[in-house]
């Protein structure tokens, strides 16, 4: 079996957004030499022996600038997750690194948000990025592709099998399942909604007895088949996988964890991941996340962690806190913004600071953080503070009496709070972006604590589109009803808020600005 096998799925299995996308309003898929809706039929080891990873990167750049601009990077292509930075080595993404503060900051950036970073060319970026992904599958795939004749004489013997891989040592071991036990194994124990056993039972005619006694014997016979010395690959990969995950960890990672996780075995037609998820010693899945334990019982312990800290933590520290208890780098930041009742940087008891979610002109973006929004003045362009609310001082860590340094692209600025809270001026990067008066600042800090600056000219046109340019939304066009939901989001009402909801969390924030232009 070629190792090209180890690729067994197709473009739309690695790009989510193309699954959901109307390939009849997206006109530039078709490729010479690759079949029609080629991205959801040919495997992808197919499909690299007639574009390369960089024409396929090009490809996917495209799309994710002009059809989904809204996506974040990270979603268009899940596995730049569990890529090694060090693998996109490039002056562009360096740059864009540098803005975004972390890997996982650029990831969660969409392609509007990064063509709109100052210095940053979202185009090569994102080829760059893409790249490296299909660079690296593109080592697994085989030399030549099926279609292809042989370089080699007809006569001259085709290589020496390479040794059986873990999905062919799955196979073998699962092979001979009777059809009772195959629908027992696809119904009940390699699916996230396992049916019910007299539902199941009725379906096949049996008593709901045999069924039980079915798949008490296939969790038998894996458990005997993980403790026998065929399996000990097997539970190399589980162990490793084990350590890789930590104690809490998105679905997704797990399925692209290893190149075979997204194919399918044979013997079970179940994709590889359900088998290895049915098989982690500790790991169980709960909605999207994969964790060790109770998912609960970790939350709490998150909660616990972060409101008992003696001063608001800041964004890295959180995470560092989070780490601490198990969860992998590359996962912290979600696990974090997946935690309910929790923000990073609660306010102390008896401060009298209002919420960051409660202050105005402070907006929570998809990258999970909270921007404050600066309104350009003429005294900011001659380099005055920029002062700063006081629930936003409390977000980014910042007490009464502070004084510290904060990193920018653009040198070190003083962050203070003395007699009201401020930020040292930002007259150079106002002059970097080209700001004017009128336009606007989006400011937050990153994970380690690096400020990041974000410009949107000020907005015309009708009240919706200056609404959502209010509260950093860009996005082209867009209903009323939609803008609604934006705004929604962005002032951390959570769950359907219809028209009242929105404008009296506005009234409760002080946002005049934008309940002029929705009342």
């Amino acid at each position: 079996m070629s190792d090209g096998d180890s690729m067994n799925f197709c473009l739309s299995d690695l790009v989510p957004p193309l699954r959901w996308s109307d390939a009849a309003r997206i006109g530039t898929l078709d490729r010479p030499g690759l079949p029609d809706a080629w991205w959801r039929t040919l495997p992808l080891h197919r499909v690299l022996a007639v574009a390369d990873a960089e024409a396929l990167a090009e490809l996917l750049t495209v799309l994710a600038l002009e059809h989904w601009p809204a996506a974040a990077v990270g979603d268009v292509l899940p596995a730049l997750h569990v890529l090694d930075p060090d693998e996109a080595d490039d002056p562009q993404v360096a740059i864009a690194l540098d803005r975004a503060g972390s890997w996982h900051g650029l990831l969660a950036l969409s392609g509007r948000e990064l063509a709109d970073q100052p210095f940053v060319k979202a185009r090569p970026v994102l080829t760059a990025l893409f790249s490296a992904v299909f660079a690296r599958l593109a080592e697994s795939s085989p030399e030549s592709s099926p279609d292809r004749k042989p370089e080699s004489p007809p006569d001259e013997p085709e290589p020496e099998p390479e040794p059986a891989g873990l999905p062919e040592l799955i196979d073998a071991a699962f092979a001979d399942l009777d059809d009772q036990t195959w629908m027992v194994a696809q119904n009940r124990v390699f699916t996230d909604d396992p049916s019910a056993p007299e539902q199941l039972a009725k379906l096949l005619a049996v008593p709901p007895e045999v069924l039980a006694g079915a798949e008490a014997a296939l969790r038998g016979r894996i458990a005997h088949w993980l403790a026998s010395p065929e399996a000990a690959p097997y539970n190399e990969h589980l162990a490793r996988l084990t350590a890789a995950l930590g104690v809490a960890v998105p679905k997704a990672r797990l399925v692209a964890a290893a190149d075979w996780h997204g194919r399918e075995l044979r013997s079970l037609e179940v994709p590889a991941w359900r088998f290895v998820l049915a098989t982690l010693p500790d790991h169980r899945l709960s909605g999207d996340w994969l964790v060790a334990g109770d998912i609960e019982d970790l939350r709490e312990r998150t909660r616990g962690l972060i409101t008992a800290a003696e001063r608001p933590p800041t964004v890295s520290q959180a995470l560092e806190l989070v780490r601490s208890l198990g969860v992998r780098p590359d996962a912290a930041r979600e696990w974090l913004d997946s935690v309910p009742q929790l923000r990073a940087q609660r306010v102390p008891r008896g401060s009298g600071l209002k919420d960051v979610s409660l202050t105005r002109r402070c907006f929570r973006q998809p990258d999970g953080r909270w921007w404050l929004r600066v309104d350009v003045s003429g005294e900011h362009l001659g380099g005055a503070e920029v002062m700063l609310p006081t629930g936003f001082a409390a977000y980014v860590g910042l007490a009464p009496g502070d004084t510290r340094t904060v990193q920018s692209a653009a040198g070190d600025i003083g962050l203070s709070w003395h007699t009201r809270p401020s930020l040292g001026s930002l007259r150079r990067i106002l002059t970097e972006v080209a700001a004017e008066e009128g336009s606007h600042i989006f400011l937050t800090l990153s994970e380690e604590g690096l400020l990041r600056v974000r410009h949107l000219p000020a907005a015309g046109g009708d009240e919706t589109r200056r609404a959502l340019r209010l509260v950093g939304y860009t996005a082209p066009g867009g209903t009323p009803e939609q803008a609604a939901r934006v705004i929604a989001t962005r002032v951390g009402l959570t769950g359907p808020a219809g028209r009242p909801e929105i404008l009296a969390r506005l009234r409760e924030r002080g946002d005049r600005d934008l309940l002029s232009l929705l009342g």
